[in-house]
């Protein structure tokens, strides 16, 4: 959000949330906890990840994860991997 969007870094959860729904996207995030309140049915989901793994391991781990999944699959859900 920060680089393609241009937001703060200190941007609030509902901000970034409804930035993703609004753009027809899913949030990517390490703080699951609190971006797992904001999913309604229907709008975008948030895939929650560990904060350790560094960026090629997000790229593996994440890229791995939606493959071969429709992106149906992620409307209104919380999904920790």
């Amino acid at each position: 959000m920060v680089h393609d969007y241009s937001m703060s870094p200190q941007a609030e959860d509902e901000e970034i949330y409804q930035k993703a729904t609004k753009e027809n996207r899913f949030v990517l995030t390490v703080n699951f906890k609190d971006f797992k309140k904001l999913v309604k049915k229907g709008r975008s989901g948030i895939i929650g990840i560990d904060s350790y793994l560094t960026n090629d391991q997000i790229d593996e781990f994440v890229s791995d994860f939606v493959s071969g999944k429709d992106s149906e699959d992620f409307i209104g859900k919380a999904i920790k991997i």
